[in-house]
């Protein structure tokens, strides 16, 4: 069986919406989290179904490295937000 993501996302759409239209246009919003409290950030990442690769590395190793990767205290997530102009 494929393992294949048949939603329809910013990173597939293009390609999607280029079987159809002869012109596609994606337009990104540029945006991001600022992320203050570390611990928070890790709670958050343990806690998502998605990530049970993480189950045999202790947390305070994914505290480090979102840590070596704050700029003065803030951890900057991006957060992709888009969208598609076809025709």
């Amino acid at each position: 069986m494929s393992n294949i993501n048949k939603n329809f996302t910013l990173q597939n759409g293009y390609e999607i919406l280029s079987k159809t239209f002869s012109r596609v246009e994606k337009l990104d919003y540029i945006d991001s989290l600022a992320v203050t409290n570390i611990d928070d950030m890790v709670e958050y990442i343990y806690s998502l179904s998605s990530m049970t690769s993480l189950d045999g590395v202790p947390k305070q190793v994914i505290k480090e490295i979102l840590i070596n990767n704050t700029t003065n205290g803030i951890l900057n997530v991006p957060k992709e937000y888009g969208m598609f102009i076809s025709s």
